[in-house]
């Protein structure tokens, strides 16, 4: 597994990292045992683990990783802050409220730190920030206490759900004291990720990209089809399925990174696709089993050719070749 600094910081993460999302809810189907999952990341090198106190009822995802945390010194753990867990979701499966107060961003810190069982949080993120927070001082003159009191190590922001956010992801590249910016990317959904990697703190290597979502909900992970009907409540449904089509379609024009003797799956080339941009440190797939982990983390050793590389380019550059049915607007809360 090869490894990746985030920023100019200290912190050094896998390549392909390790989300905790899946391991404790059913919204993008049923897992393998979820400890036998941790296990075959470690096996496999990843050292950079995300999760949130949302994750999973009464921060779940997070009290999972505390015994891996307690033996495994290389571990990168990545929190987030931002929602009110105690808080019911708004209809359903939708976001529980946000409460970006200093005091119970403090009290959310030092509850993950609990739940984690340790002492300091590598990295900590906003959680799907949306302007406000972005620009609210008081908020980052607690952020930058909490990195002075050592409870945090570094800070981040986590766009989303959904992609876009760009005005939000722009200014806090540019104001903010953080490390990475983390947002939907992916090789058919370029945007606005390219446009985060332009940035010049994004250039110079103060800030880096993380990405999410890198299979496009699966389009690009050869586990579905476009008739694949997911069960309610599945996030995979959620997308529009003029949408899904594009997708699948614009697919199609990029075999020649998985076909032959590239010695690739689909779902490793969508992976070694994010990974030949070097400003983005590292990629989240969503795993549901042991084999995908094994599985997406063998693409960190399986690099685009730089020809590779200048036809994806060159096909983005084009649209795929493609004209889209389904013109997806950007999420932005300005």
């Amino acid at each position: 597994m090869q490894q990746r600094r985030l920023g100019h910081s200290d912190l050094v993460v896998s390549e392909v990292g390790f989300g905790t999302w899946t391991l404790v809810t059913d919204w993008w189907g049923r897992t393998d045992d979820p400890h036998d999952m941790i296990k075959a990341a470690l096996d496999a090198g990843i050292t950079f683990f995300d999760t949130a106190p949302v994750y999973g009822a009464d921060g779940a995802g997070e009290t999972i990783l505390a015994d891996y945390l307690a033996g495994h010194d290389e571990i990168v753990v990545t929190t987030k802050v931002g929602y009110d867990i105690e808080a019911e979701r708004i209809a359903g499966q939708g976001e529980r409220p946000h409460d970006w107060e200093p005091a119970s961003v403090r009290h959310q810190v030092d509850a993950s730190l609990a739940r984690l069982g340790i002492d300091h949080i590598d990295l900590l993120q906003l959680h799907n920030p949306r302007m406000q927070p972005i620009v609210d001082d008081a908020l980052w003159d607690t952020l930058v206490a909490l990195k002075t009191e050592g409870k945090v190590r570094e800070l981040g922001v986590a766009l989303g759900p959904a992609i876009g956010w760009v005005e939000e992801g722009n200014i806090a590249i540019d104001d903010r004291p953080i490390t990475t910016l983390q947002t939907v990317f992916n090789i058919l959904e370029q945007e606005p990720g390219l446009t985060f990697a332009a940035r010049e703190r994004v250039r110079n290597g103060d800030v880096s990209l993380i990405s999410r979502v890198p299979h496009a909900s699966d389009t690009l992970s050869g586990k579905i089809t476009l008739d694949t009907v997911f069960p309610p409540g599945d996030h995979r449904g959620h997308r529009n399925r003029e949408n899904m089509l594009d997708n699948f379609e614009k697919a199609e024009t990029l075999g020649f990174l998985w076909a032959g003797e590239t010695g690739r799956t689909i779902g490793q080339a969508a992976i070694a696709g994010i990974l030949a941009n070097r400003r983005f440190a590292s990629v989240l797939p969503t795993v549901l089993s042991v084999d995908e982990v094994r599985e997406y983390a063998r693409a960190a050793d399986l690099p685009l050719s730089p020809d590779e590389v200048t036809e994806l380019a060159e096909l983005h550059a084009r649209n795929f070749d493609h004209v889209d049915r389904y013109k997806m607007a950007m999420k932005s809360s300005v």
